[in-house]
């Protein structure tokens, strides 16, 4: 006879994990989070250009994007 060692994985508790950040709207990321990323933009097209604002509403769209949002 073969001694077989069954090896058993407790799962956690579900209750007890944080729950994941959800964002949903636009007003959940900070003006901070979107000039961070407008600017990424803008040094994308080598700093070529002035559209802050459509830079500015392309950050928000891609950010939208990045957690679902349309």
């Amino acid at each position: 006879m073969s001694n077989r060692h069954v090896k058993v994985i407790q799962k956690s508790d579900p209750s007890t994990q944080p729950e994941p950040v959800k964002r949903n709207s636009m007003s959940t990321f900070s003006e901070e989070e979107i000039r961070i990323r407008a600017y990424q933009i803008y040094e994308f097209r080598n700093r070529t250009d002035n559209h802050a604002d459509d830079d500015w509403s392309q950050a928000e769209t891609e950010l939208m994007e990045l957690v679902g949002g349309k």
